[in-house]
């Protein structure tokens, strides 16, 4: 079973360099879901909040938040992607290098406003809950937590062409599990990924209200279909995909949960 790495992931992502601020733009559905991680924020987030973002990477959300008028702490187990953020959100309150299953250098109820998107949570395998918790912890009474974690059957869905080309023994190991191990892909990626009901136990557990689950979007295939925000028909499918994101929240490579804290 994969444990927590975090020197792992930092070296990781320390190497993806400036493909996590590429990516977005790659094929249809990366476009779209990057429009519907906009939407949230811009439905959640007000001038003024106090927002952490871990696992902010190369501050994609934190340039969006700034732009909303917040005041963004960022954090990031890579030197790399933190030195991106630094330099593609400037203006932040502060780019802290470090890992969310320790934010001992933030007080009790320091933020408005805490976000763990990018699926944070799921490299952080059994050391999740304790992430969680610090996210919790470092919320004020009423703000807002955020995050997104990967999903499985969503991500089966979207990957099933790799997923077959993996031993049969081997895939029902990690679909019983949820794990993937860096010794199944070529770029020796890691990560737990969730179930929905996984993932709305591990909120409630931790004592969340107002518990919102989405996908990450799922309508909008990877290739086959050409459309840009600027296209007529854009309006329409965004539309669709906010309503079936709501309905089916683990039909996407993401899950994406809001919750309150009491």
């Amino acid at each position: 079973m994969p444990q927590f790495d975090p020197a792992y992931t930092a070296q990781h992502y320390d190497a993806y360099g400036s493909r996590e601020w590429e990516r977005w733009q790659e094929n249809p559905r990366n476009r779209m879901q990057r429009a519907l991680f906009r939407h949230h924020l811009r439905e959640r987030i007000r001038a003024g909040d106090r927002v952490l973002d871990a696992g902010c990477g190369p501050g994609v959300y934190a340039k969006d938040m700034l732009d909303l008028g917040a005041r963004v702490t960022c954090l990031d187990l890579s030197r790399v992607q933190l030195d991106a953020c630094r330099e593609r959100a400037p203006g932040c309150d502060g780019y802290e290098l470090g890992s969310v299953t320790d934010l001992s250098r933030f007080a009790d109820g320091s933020f408005d406003v805490t976000l763990a998107l990018g699926g944070v949570l799921s490299y952080c395998f059994e050391r999740a809950p304790q992430a969680l918790g610090e996210l919790v912890r470092v919320t004020r009474r009423g703000g807002r937590l955020g995050l997104s974690v990967m999903n499985l059957h969503g991500s089966m869905h979207a990957f099933l062409p790799g997923v077959l080309a993996v031993e049969l023994a081997r895939n029902r190991q990690i679909v019983a599990s949820g794990d993937l191990g860096r010794d199944i892909n070529e770029s020796r990626h890691e990560c737990h990924m969730f179930r929905v009901d996984e993932l709305r136990a591990l909120l409630v557990a931790h004592g969340l209200r107002d518990v919102e689950l989405h996908a990450s979007g799922w309508l909008t295939p990877a290739s086959g279909v050409e459309i840009a925000e600027g296209d007529a028909a854009w309006p329409f499918l965004f539309e669709a995909e906010l309503a079936a994101s709501r309905e089916s929240p683990g039909a996407g490579t993401h899950i994406i949960a809001w919750a309150r804290v009491p």
